[in-house]
């Protein structure tokens, strides 16, 4: 697909920042690159006890800086920064991701030509220091099919399409998608009772109202590094499970429906391991009840595992001897 219009719409982006000084620099000057001009960039100061504050604030009146106590989340911040964009299509950036020159030009003539598209997806690849990744779309086996597909070309997932794909692989994340305003109002912007995969969740729910454009291009770099937040593995798994549990919920879909329903399963499974692995044994016997009886021999294989694992640490020296 090629994309040209003559309209130039206002796009918001919507930046939340925390302790951001090493990198926020190299954020905004990338995203002032964007060969789409049209473009408000709000970052929302989540609480940083750094200088990110001064090294915002000297790009004004470029950029817009606003302040809050610290949430603990990035939903709050994107969310407040929600209720101050002006834009017809909006995004999230992170404040240490790089984007690359073309991603808001791709997307907005992609949702310019789609009216019916309700989002605009791209694609990224993780770097750290000097060493870059793979594009991501590469690595889920499923979407990466319909890429190829396509021809490596942009192309239409319909909403059916897009969410069953997202329950088996997760394609995309916060700083991909440009949205259409109107659907981040009536959702209500982030789930702020998540502390991790509130984007996954806004994601699916924004794909349940329609059709959604994927761009295989890169559009940004992802930086890697030890504070990224998706390193707490129980603070994932417990948010993966309540993410996909409230999406069960609402999603009308009988088939998606017992997809997500079994994919919730298979968190509390891991999130079992987790915990006994820290040794909260009376955490992970509590959810138990969620998961019982097991349906597989995988899962009988887990739950014997688990069994083990317990009595190893219930009698430590009946082990070792």
């Amino acid at each position: 697909m090629e994309y040209t219009t003559n309209s130039k719409p206002l796009v918001s982006i919507v930046i939340a920042a925390y302790n951001a000084s090493q990198y926020i620099r190299e954020t905004l000057d990338s995203i002032l690159a964007q060969t789409y001009k049209n473009l408000e960039i709000i970052v929302v100061d989540d609480g940083s006890t750094d200088n990110t504050a001064d090294l915002v604030k000297a790009y004004s009146p470029r950029v817009d800086y606003y302040y809050q106590e610290n949430s603990g989340s990035c939903a709050s911040p994107r969310n407040t920064g929600l209720k101050k964009i002006k834009g017809d299509f909006v995004t999230f950036f992170d404040a240490d991701d790089i984007m690359l020159p073309e991603k808001i030009e791709t997307q907005v003539g992609a949702l310019l030509a789609n009216p019916d598209a309700v989002m605009s997806v791209i694609n990224y690849r993780n770097f750290k220091e000097n060493k870059h990744s793979a594009d991501h779309f590469s690595t889920c086996p499923i979407f990466s099919s319909y890429v190829e597909h396509n021809q490596s070309k942009s192309f239409a997932l319909t909403s059916e399409e897009c969410r069953r794909i997202m329950i088996d692989e997760n394609f995309s994340i916060a700083s991909s998608p440009v949205f259409r305003s109107g659907y981040l109002q009536q959702e209500q912007g982030f789930d702020e009772t998540l502390t991790a995969c509130e984007d996954f969740h806004l994601i699916y729910r924004i794909a349940i109202h329609g059709q959604v454009i994927i761009h295989p291009d890169i559009g940004f770099e992802r930086r890697l590094h030890n504070s990224n937040m998706s390193n707490d593995n129980e603070r994932m798994l417990k948010n993966l499970v309540m993410s996909r549990s409230h999406l069960s919920k609402i999603e009308k879909d009988y088939h998606l429906n017992r997809c997500l329903t079994n994919r919730v399963t298979q968190y509390l499974r891991k999130l079992q391991s987790c915990l006994i692995n820290k040794g909260q044994i009376r955490s992970a016997l509590k959810i138990y009840n969620q998961t019982f009886p097991p349906k597989s021999i995988y899962d009988i294989r887990h739950d014997l595992l688990q069994l083990i694992k317990i009595t190893l640490k219930l009698n430590p020296k009946k082990n070792k001897n």
